[in-house]
């Protein structure tokens, strides 16, 4: 039985419509009657709980037709006298309908057009207020909601209004004297109230006027929901939509089958596509070559198993470019159930390159050890060998027997040298003599050394060297053996002739810096592509056995950055090959007046 005692829900309702002064009685689904208004009991002189609507009203109708919401006439059974009614709202989970009468509270009805919405604010936070704005009536879950309890406000201790957040109170006062002064309803009024522990809860409020049955102005009914759980789990889906959109790493929320639901931003920066590119897609769109089958089975085995899976991997971009991974996948649950994946991707790129860096100067350093170690070693034999080869040559013709083979211990001595004098460069680097460098002095001086060679070997020299080009601050040998190296690879890549370009300009890309930049191009046989990232490694060549010992370029670039630079080199197959160099612009210091 869902009496008025046993359904809290059923007995605010009531008190609302009571307050308000509004004829109203209430039935289950099988038409017995629940509840009832002080007004209904008193106008039909009926209403008892547990009696059936068939025991009040003549030729009742089965309460199907009334839960349309179509007006209904009725007849009551003691007076004869013949009303109008209308369910106005099931209110709780038992289907129970209330039914009110427009013959008995016509104005009451009329001064309160948002009744539906009043009937189903059984749980809401209730004040009424007389004409004079004294609260009078109070719900009795004041205390739960606010601290405060129903004397605190019934005697005048505290208005509604002294504990709405200071933020919000100016708003809900001028609310307050518009519905008195126009007796106009105010809907749907969101504010926070301090509760008596200090906690802040958030209310949404509506303010509807009262009137009696002739119209007059009689006060003020306030209806306030709690929707602090809400505006917490509202606040808490912003924080994470928030933390999901601003992160730097890239986030993609899937299926359990893999399919994408949604990426973040840094997925579209990272990889390339746009959101719509991505959703309703699978975690495929990423995959590289470097990702088999075998792999991503044994991945998901783990997620199976453990719930979670950490690991590197290498994918693809939208451009094709590959670029490895970081990649965290945990599951994400709903009520119990696995519902989808989370994948956290941090692109690792940067730190790869520290790793190929460090790796590149522990290469260096055991060089320049090994270097230090031969030297010492074979450095005097070696000169005992060529000296004596030198001295038997000088009562020699090339005719005679065995000059040929002395000719080639000292052409081959003399390389030997060569080597370890560049093995030394790494082992003990040269001190800086730095000073202002004329970049573009520096490249006349190796095209004029190297052009009658080009001439001889059909290599034609163009030069589109910028005016007013900065100086740069580093030391002029070491930068003319930069130019002389990659000037000499550029020959020896042009065997049946060619064209070398070599221009130079300022660089403004990047906003507060100046920049020398110097660009080599040469028409040669250019480099394979997997040969690129090997070019800077310590004895790497591409040329044939005995014309290149690898340690050329892996100088050139130990210099560039000593000066601070950096340098790139960009081929292909059959059309030649680019290196650019950037330089930081030579700044003199300001004078300062004494």
């Amino acid at each position: 039985m869902n009496s008025e005692k046993e359904n809290p829900r059923l007995k605010g309702v009531i008190e609302i419509m009571s307050y308000a002064g509004i004829c109203g009685v209430f039935a289950d689904g099988r038409g017995r009657i629940v509840g009832s208004t002080p007004r209904f009991i008193e106008i039909s002189g009926d209403g008892v709980p547990n009696k059936n609507l068939s025991e009040v009203f003549l030729n009742s109708p089965d309460l199907s037709s009334l839960a349309s919401g179509k007006e209904t006439e009725f007849t009551l059974i003691n007076s004869g006298r013949q009303v109008y009614g209308k369910v106005i709202s099931s209110i709780s989970e038992d289907n129970i309908l209330g039914i009110v009468f427009q013959d008995f509270t016509e104005r009451t009805i009329r001064s309160i057009p948002q009744l539906a919405q009043m009937v189903r604010a059984g749980n809401d936070l209730i004040f009424q207020f007389n004409k004079d704005g004294r609260v009078y009536y109070v719900s009795g879950n004041v205390e739960e909601i606010t601290g405060y309890s129903q004397d605190d406000f019934l005697t005048g201790k505290l208005q509604p209004l002294d504990i709405v957040h200071r933020e919000d109170k100016k708003r809900l006062e001028e609310e307050f004297k518009t519905i008195f002064s126009n007796h106009a309803a105010v809907e749907n009024s969101l504010h926070r109230i301090i509760k008596r522990n200090g906690e802040i809860t958030y209310l949404i409020e509506s303010w509807h006027p009262l009137l009696d049955t002739d119209g007059k102005f009689t006060g003020v009914i306030s209806l306030n929901k709690d929707i602090t759980s809400e505006k917490l789990l509202q606040s808490r889906l912003e924080l994470f939509r928030s933390a999901f959109e601003h992160s730097t790493d890239a986030i993609i929320i899937t299926t359990v089958d893999g399919k994408i639901v949604d990426v973040n931003d840094a997925f579209t920066k990272i990889y390339g596509y746009s959101r719509e590119d991505a959703i309703g897609k699978s975690t495929a769109l990423v995959q590289s070559r470097h990702s088999t089958q075998e792999f991503y089975s044994q991945m998901w085995d783990s997620l199976q198993k453990y719930d979670n899976w950490k690991g590197e991997i290498i994918n693809r971009r939208k451009d094709g470019l590959e670029i490895p991974i970081w990649l965290s996948i945990t599951p994400i649950y709903l009520d119990g159930a696995k519902i989808g994946y989370m994948g956290i991707e941090s692109d690792i790129s940067e730190r790869k390159n520290l790793e190929q860096q460090i790796i590149q100067t522990e290469k260096l350093a055991t060089t320049g050890q090994l270097a230090a170690g031969i030297a010492h070693e074979i450095g005097t034999p070696l000169n005992i060998i060529s000296g004596n080869a030198e001295f038997m040559l000088l009562d020699m013709n090339e005719s005679d027997t065995g000059y040929r083979e002395l000719s080639i211990i000292i052409e081959q001595t003399k390389r030997i040298s060569q080597l370890m004098r560049q093995l030394l460069d790494f082992a003990r680097p040269k001190m800086l003599s730095l000073q202002a460098v004329d970049i573009n002095g520096v490249i006349h001086e190796v095209l004029d050394f190297v052009r009658l060679q080009f001439k001889k070997s059909s290599i034609s020299t163009t030069e589109v060297l910028g005016q007013d080009i900065p100086r740069v601050y580093g030391d002029p040998a070491l930068l003319y053996q930069v130019f002389l190296n990659i000037v000499v690879n550029s020959f020896q890549a042009m065997k049946q002739g060619g064209e070398l370009h070599l221009q130079t300009g300022i660089d403004r890309k990047e906003a507060g810096k100046e920049r020398v930049v110097v660009t080599i191009q040469d028409t040669g046989e250019g480099i394979q592509p997997g040969n690129l990232d090997k070019l800077f490694t310590p004895f790497f060549t591409t040329k044939e056995p005995g014309k290149g010992t690898g340690l050329g370029l892996a100088l050139t670039r130990r210099i560039v950055q000593e000066h601070g630079g950096e340098i790139e080199i960009a081929s292909e197959v059959g059309k030649g090959t680019v290196v650019t160099i950037w330089f930081k612009a030579f700044q003199p210091r300001k004078q300062t007046k004494e």
